[in-house]
């Protein structure tokens, strides 16, 4: 058979399927296919013919889809498209397939199997006869029996109802060993089974996800298959009115609401023969039921299906469904929405009668309306089991408690309540004591009285609540114990407990190692003051209570706080540092008979450069008495570090005081080699030793290599030590900044701008950042790029001009290396890369401006803001950074809300803007003291 004619006949075959779909569900032309099939399969499904519009091979385009089992060609046209995009849920039964499952291919055979040309029987004798031989169905749907032995009509036969036709075929052949009406009188047992199993191309159309081709064993050839490998059924398309086209021209129907709802379906039916095609229309008519239904979803309906019918798909009503008036709402073409009430419960009993329902119809089924219940509900802490009870005519106040199995033994008798539901639903609240109708025994126990009056009848609905006299008198109360105590936290407050009675059971001062750390001489008891939210602080003699002195102890409070102190908490925390030849300088807890030799060893000994050591103490006393902290003065102490210091005798070693800066240095006369460092822009960064004490910067930019090219010399920065000795502990920072101007130092060495360097100076070369920054009062504060030789007027001119308000009186640039330049009116400097042009406002005279210092720092202030001042000018106006600073952490708050902090290896000494809060950090506690 010549190919091309082949696809082309089978083409137009199909078209003519789908032209012929098209009156029967209404649907729009779905357009030219986009495969179609080519001969029949010979192989198996993983070579199943087809070609494609593009003129591909058959073979190829087969193979490319066949061995997955999916999609060969897809046939979706305009008319499915757009209908997916119109419609609203699915509605039952719609997610049943498609899902994650791989496309279903192969599968074993059921007894159900219909037989068709192509199939192989494998034919078995055995016993006193053995013959096997193969058996493939005719053209003709026949099987040709061996031995002349005639034929067997094959085609749509089952594979069940072939094993007898065979049997009885054979007895007639082989009569002397087989026996088809009495088998136990047979000799030779006949097995038939299935050989080959024939591969099928099955198109599927219409309203699927994925419509086209698919390949696939006969073995698992039916509707139910075919529609998962396609994806589902997309959700305008019909679940109950499927088609089947088969080879001879003939229609089978498939209803899949049966299989879904009840799982029975007709196996001989859904299964597919090679020529089949599955077509999947619109469905015509779907209604959605609302409320109490037990399945609220849309269904759709066929036939002359009604109300019944819808109801019975949605498995019915709920136990609280009113079937009396149940609502349809329709919508008519031209007419619009309008709603019918629909008696359901007199339809149920009557087999005659039903609703007939249209497309679109939305049918609600409501909930009951109250009404009165058989039931009485008992509740509270009083009653040993509450709960809701059935109610029963003449039925009392006592059942009622035996149903909750009794009073409990802290049932408030008193008063109990009894909430009463009227007959319009109103409630009512009735009151009454149990004390008339129980009496309490000794051990908990209640003693019935028959009291006709007090056990009153119940009636429906009632509700009786019985209280304990725990709960009403309040819920638990609560203390909290805090500082110095072994089990500190929220303590339950027993009744009439005392001080001494919370501390004896939960503060463990048994111990005596603990109570020798605890301050007995004084705690507190913090207890809210009565109708108020401020709080009385009582001070009690924490030894007198221990000692359970009756005049001493108080009784406890709901919410008291107790807070009991150690000698740590009350006693200042007294340290001593250290610097210069140790491997750890730092600061160090000042022990008990703490010395200077111990002191080196704490700081990891003294470091390999330390040469004839002397150690130099900067000591802080005071004057005026023991208290007085106001005059002090700060002796300086020279003391010889011999070499082997640590066997000098305990005797002679030197003892420390509070607040002693100690440091170590090699003695006058020896000079350790001195260490410059150099980071950022240079070739070489890193440390270099001093070769005399007269060079200078440019000398160590050269050591460096020189700058790199994206250096900016103008921005460079000098960090230097101070001298320490000469120091009082917390002042001052240990290092501040020297502005330097190394453009010129490194274009004139030796010059005016070439600083000497001096042992520890830190220098910092940062990177061209190409721009300059404009804030204050200018139309729109901008950083724009920097240009060579461009003036102060023309970087104004790009954000936008002054604002009425700027002083230019007072502009100000800072340049790179914080080095502040005032510009009065009427001068138009160049400005250098990386600076920051301030144009301040006009001064406002009715309000103070002012710089915040907070944190750590000697004394926290608010100081008036001065033009120009940097930040180390307000730390040393609030004393210096204090013994627990971490400078390196410290932030500025900028009152345009930016935020600046130091970067490792710069220098950090920014001028600061009117309102600015500068934050400074604590050392974590984790960092050596």
């Amino acid at each position: 058979m010549n190919m091309p004619r082949a696809i082309v006949t089978i083409l137009i075959a199909l078209l003519a399927t789908i032209a012929w779909a098209q009156p029967a569900w209404g649907q729009a032309d779905t357009g030219s296919a986009s495969a179609a099939p080519a001969a029949a399969p010979a192989a198996a499904p993983t070579a199943v013919p087809s070609a494609g519009p593009s003129g591909a091979s058959a073979s190829d385009a087969a193979t490319a889809a066949g061995q997955s089992g999916t999609q060969v060609g897809g046939l979706m046209g305009a008319a499915g498209k757009a209908a997916e995009g119109s419609t609203t849920a699915p509605g039952f039964g719609y997610d049943t397939f498609g899902g994650n499952a791989g496309a279903i291919i192969q599968g074993p055979i059921d007894e159900q199997y219909l037989l068709s040309p192509g199939d192989e029987i494998v034919v078995s004798i055995w016993g006193e006869m053995n013959e096997k031989f193969n058996l493939v169905v005719s053209d003709g749907g026949f099987l040709e029996l061996p031995n002349e032995g005639g034929r067997v009509q094959a085609n749509g036969v089952t594979l069940k109802e072939l094993r007898p036709m065979l049997v009885n075929a054979l007895s007639q052949i082989y009569a002397a060993y087989i026996n088809a009406r009495d088998p136990l009188k047979s000799t030779a047992n006949v097995d038939v089974r299935l050989g080959q199993i024939r591969p099928m191309l099955i198109y599927v159309v219409g309203e699927v996800e994925k419509p086209g081709a698919y390949a696939v064993s006969a073995a698992v050839a039916n509707v139910v298959n075919l529609l998962h490998n396609a994806g589902g059924v997309r959700p305008v398309g019909s679940l109950r009115e499927i088609r089947i086209r088969r080879n001879d021209g003939t229609i089978d129907t498939v209803d899949l609401y049966d299989f879904f709802l009840r799982g029975r379906i007709d196996y001989k039916r859904i299964r597919l023969q090679p020529g089949d095609y599955l077509i999947v229309p619109l469905k015509r008519k779907t209604v959605t039921l609302k409320g109490e239904v037990r399945r609220p979803v849309s269904y759709e309906m066929v036939g002359d299906e009604g109300l019944k019918e819808a109801l019975e798909f949605a498995g019915g009503p709920t136990p609280e469904a009113y079937l009396r008036q149940v609502q349809v709402r329709r919508s008519e073409v031209n007419q619009g929405e309008r709603y019918l009430d629909v008696d359901l419960a007199a339809m149920l009993t009557d087999t005659k009668v039903d609703f007939d329902l249209q497309d679109g119809d939305v049918v609600t089924v409501g909930r009951n309306v109250q009404v009165r219940k058989n039931i009485v509900t008992i509740r509270g802490e009083g009653i040993t089991r509450p709960g809701t009870y059935e109610w029963q005519p003449g039925m009392r106040l006592s059942e009622l408690i035996a149903k909750g199995e009794g009073l409990r033994e802290y049932a408030f008798l008193e008063r109990a309540d009894l909430i009463r539901t009227e007959s319009d639903f109103t409630k009512r609240l009735i009151t009454f004591p149990l004390a008339t109708l129980y009496a309490k025994g000794p051990e908990g126990q209640y003693t019935f009285a028959d009291n006709p009056a007090a056990n009153f009848p119940l009636r429906e609905m009632d509700e009786v609540l019985v209280q304990s006299a725990w709960g009403l008198a309040g819920e638990d109360k609560f203390v909290i114990l805090q500082g110095h105590v072994k089990n500190p936290g929220k303590q339950k407050l027993a009744r009439n407990m005392t001080l001494y009675d919370l501390l004896f059971t939960l503060g463990g001062f048994q111990d005596p190692d603990f109570l020798k750390r605890t301050f007995v001489e004084r705690a507190h008891v913090i207890r809210k003051v009565p109708g108020g939210v401020s709080e009385r602080i009582i001070a009690f003699d924490l030894a007198r209570v221990l000692s359970n002195d009756p005049t001493a102890n108080m009784a406890l409070e709901d919410n008291d706080v107790i807070r009991i102190y150690s000698h740590d908490d009350l006693t200042m925390q007294r340290e001593v540092s250290v610097d210069g030849l140790v491997k750890r300088p730092g600061r160090y807890d000042l022990a008990e008979d703490l010395t200077l030799e111990d002191l080196i060893v704490l700081a990891g000994g003294l470091r390999p450069d330390a040469y004839r050591v002397e150690a130099v103490i900067a000591r802080s006393e005071a004057e005026g008495g023991k208290e007085d902290r106001s005059n002090r003065t700060y002796p300086t102490l020279v003391v010889p570090v011999p070499t082997d210091f640590v066997k000098t005798p305990r005797e002679q070693q030197t003892r420390l005081k509070a607040f002693d800066r100690v440091m170590i240095r090699n003695v006058l006369g020896w000079e350790p080699l001195q260490v410059v460092s150099v980071r950022g822009e240079v070739l070489l960064p890193g440390d270099y030793s001093l070769a005399d004490r007269n060079e200078t910067v440019s000398s160590l930019v050269r050591k460096a290599g020189g700058l790199r090219p994206e250096a900016l010399p103008e921005g460079a920065t000098l960090l230097r030590r101070r001298n320490i000795v000469n120091t009082a502990p917390g002042s001052t920072p240990e290092t501040y900044d020297v502005t330097i101007q190394l453009a010129e130092a490194l274009k004139a060495p030796g010059g005016p701008e070439d600083i000497v360097l001096k042992d520890g100076d830190r220098l910092f070369v940062p990177t061209n950042p190409g721009t300059v920054q404009v804030r204050g009062a200018v139309t729109r504060p901008l950083t724009v790029q920097h240009r060579a030789g461009q003036s102060l007027s023309q970087y104004i001119a790009q954000c936008g001009g002054y604002l009425e308000k700027a002083d230019l009186e007072r502009q100000m640039i800072v340049a790179a290396n914080n080095a502040v330049r005032l510009v009065p009116r009427g001068e138009d400097p160049v400005v250098t890369p990386g600076s920051v042009v301030e144009i301040p406002f006009q001064r406002d005279t009715e309000r103070m401006r002012t710089v915040e210092v907070k944190g750590a720092v000697a004394k926290p202030a608010v100081i008036q803001f001065i033009d120009g001042a940097p930040l180390g000018y307000y730390i040393n106006l609030c004393g210096g950074f204090a013994p627990n600073a971490d400078p390196a952490r410290l932030v500025v708050h900028m009152p345009d809300g930016s935020m600046l902090g130091a970067k490792e290896g710069e220098a950090f000494n920014p001028v600061l803007m009117a309102g600015s809060v500068v934050s400074v950090a604590t050392r974590p506690a984790a960092e050596p003291r």
